[in-house]
């Protein structure tokens, strides 16, 4: 019992240390789009002041073409929250619709910010990490938590994720 809540603070402690990581890592990216697009390529091409037309009409059309497909990503921050206050957590499988739209909608000059997007993919890990705990907190010694494979039943039995870390320790 004593090592399986270490292991599973160790899990917890490294898997937040790769959330961080990967959250910059997203955050660079978006910088690095935008300065491509709009300084690196703005000093180079041919275009001037049509430039912004080149730019923003053509990737308007696919975000709007993405939009209506997959639905309105990324989500803003309200209603990020407003999913988590609601349901208790958020959906972190659509999570691969708010890094291409918001990477999309920000290289195009979109002014939603690049914290809409960042706040749906930080959460959605998080939401994820959190999943993983209680879902290991619910087989305990059948599997192991650094590789196993959640399965939705199991998710469903596992326990609250405040009930995992009872303050008398």
């Amino acid at each position: 019992m004593r090592f399986w809540r270490l292991n599973i603070r160790i899990y917890a402690v490294v898997w937040s240390l790769i959330i961080g990581i990967l959250t910059a890592a997203y955050l660079n990216l978006v910088n690095w789009v935008i300065d491509l697009v709009w300084h690196q390529y703005l000093d180079t091409t041919v275009g001037g002041k049509w430039y912004p037309f080149l730019v923003c009409i053509p990737l308007g059309f696919l975000i709007g073409f993405l939009n209506e497909r997959w639905g309105n990503y990324p989500l803003t921050i309200e209603q990020v929250l407003s999913q988590v206050r609601m349901k208790g957590q958020l959906n972190y499988h659509n999570w691969w619709k708010s890094f291409i739209l918001g990477l999309l909608a920000l290289g195009a000059g979109g002014s939603i910010g690049p914290e809409a997007s960042t706040t749906v993919l930080t959460s959605s890990m998080i939401n994820w990490l959190g999943d993983r705990m209680r879902w290991a907190a619910s087989i305990r010694q059948k599997i192991s938590l650094w590789h196993g494979k959640m399965q939705t039943q199991d998710l469903v039995r596992a326990p609250r994720f405040s009930q995992l870390f009872p303050a008398s320790e």
